[in-house]
């Protein structure tokens, strides 16, 4: 066939053979027998006559090249049958050609194109001829790559071709058609492309924003860490600082406690050395030896040497509260409400209440500069009352909670006060008082009350930090 090899071979019941070799196919065999007009299917002589070309306007046989024969003789059982193979070559027409859809024929002149993610395609070829059987026709298909390697061959009476789980690329098919009589159509070829995968934006664009995200979570993780240690720094640099403050003061009550001492054990002693010299003196008998002259009364002046000494005493007592060392923190606050009131004139005198735990100074574990600061921050609103408030009653509660945090509340029911308040002027009293309390890490607020008064609450941790690291 086209030229190829081929060969002729009569059988005894297989009927006449023709074998021939195809480029791009390889072997292909036919097989005539009473189909064809064979008398019998048993050959026992075979002769071909060489009388030239027959069949092609040109004296060669059409789709058989250098066919040089017209007729076989071939001696049968049945006697002696005269064979004239045909020359005539096969229509070829696709029938089908499916990948994710059906494609038309006429799809093929310019190429099909299969998008992604199709990589399947189906070719399905159906041949006519004048003297062989639709089912006798045999298909020979071949598949190559845009490189011309070849990727699929095939061969049989299945017109149909499958391709599938093709990668990306362009591809090529050829397919023919074979007669009985080995007589090739005209090839049928087309191209057609599988399309790559998209650029994948969407997931890139993804891959992108997850980088973004570690990247900024990684930046977060950093200066979140950064962040807490500068924050554990300041911190500790706040409660050094607090220790600091807290030891100035503690240092300021020292200096208060040395002076205290210094009036009580020289000044206080100075004046009883005068009391008994006063004691000593004599009383002016006479009159005035001069007119303007006044007579000297040891009463009087015993009497203003010891209003002298009393206000020492208070002063020195101010200075250090020997009740607080004595007695106690509870014992110290009662007598810081006492005193005051009892150092009023009578008609600023008010009734108070004191009210306080009876094991305060057993359940209250604050260290010495904690209960000064608390008696000096109590005695201060004291006096404010004392100066301000104009009230008629007050009543003092101290007491620890379940958590055993400090509340010390004086509430009264004078002229009201806020700090909070537009207009209000707040001195050093307040000043100071906020001060004492941060220096022990307490908290302390005013809050007006509906009847008319002031409410002061201090509330004082137990765990806190400062009174922790309060210096003795």
């Amino acid at each position: 066939a086209d030229g190829s090899p081929h060969a002729w071979c009569a059988t005894a019941g297989g009927g006449l053979l023709r074998a021939a070799l195809v480029e791009g196919v390889g072997r292909i065999v036919s097989r005539l027998d009473a189909e064809q007009g064979l008398a019998s299917a048993n050959a026992f002589a075979l002769l071909r006559l060489e009388t030239g070309a027959t069949g092609g306007a040109d004296g060669n046989e059409v789709g058989v090249k250098g066919n040089e024969e017209s007729s076989l003789w071939l001696g049968t059982n049945r006697g002696l049958v005269s064979y004239t193979p045909g020359a005539s070559p096969p229509s070829l027409t696709v029938t089908r050609l499916l990948s994710a859809r059906l494609h038309h024929a006429d799809e093929l002149r310019a190429g099909i194109g299969l998008p992604y993610p199709q990589n399947n395609l189906t070719l399905e070829l159906a041949a006519l001829g004048s003297r062989t059987f639709p089912e006798q026709f045999q298909y020979a298909f071949t598949l190559r790559d845009a490189q011309g390697r070849e990727i699929k061959r095939k061969l049989s009476n299945d017109g149909q071709l499958l391709m599938e789980n093709l990668t990306p690329g362009s591809y090529r098919v050829e397919a023919r058609a074979f007669t009985q009589d080995l007589v090739a159509s005209e090839p049928l070829a087309f191209a057609f492309t599988v399309g790559r995968a998209p650029f994948p934006w969407t997931t890139t664009m993804l891959a992108v924003l997850l980088i973004l995200a570690l990247v900024a979570l990684t930046w977060g993780a950093v200066q979140n860490r950064k962040i807490a240690r500068t924050s554990d720094a300041l911190a500790e640099a706040h409660h050094e600082l607090a220790g600091a403050r807290l030891n100035l003061a503690n240092e300021a009550e020292r200096e208060r406690r040395r002076i205290a001492r210094d009036l009580h054990d020289q000044t206080l002693a100075d004046l009883r050395s005068l009391l008994l010299l006063t004691d000593q003196m004599p009383a002016s008998s006479g009159g005035a030896k001069n007119e303007g002259d006044v007579g000297f009364d040891p009463s009087v002046f015993r009497a203003e040497i010891e209003a002298v000494s009393n206000e020492i005493r208070r002063i020195c007592e101010d200075l250090s509260p020997s009740a607080l060392d004595n007695v106690g923190l509870a014992a110290a606050l009662e007598w810081a409400i006492s005193n005051a009131v009892a150092h009023l004139p009578a008609p600023q005198k008010f009734e108070y209440e004191f009210v306080c735990d009876e094991d305060l100074d057993e359940r209250a574990e604050f260290e010495t500069g904690a209960r000064m600061q608390i008696y000096r921050i109590a005695q201060e609103a004291i006096s404010n009352i004392c100066r301000h408030a104009a009230a008629t009653r007050v009543s003092f509660t101290v007491k620890l909670d379940e958590a055993g945090d400090l509340i010390l509340k004086l509430e009264d029911n004078g002229t009201g006060f806020n700090p909070k308040d537009r207009g209000v002027k707040t001195g050093r009293g307040l000043s100071g008082i906020r001060a004492r309390a941060s220096l022990i890490e307490a908290d302390v607020s005013w809050k007006r009350k509906n009847g008319g008064g002031t409410v002061f609450t201090l509330r004082k941790a137990r765990s806190a930090v400062a009174s922790r690291a309060a210096l003795q």
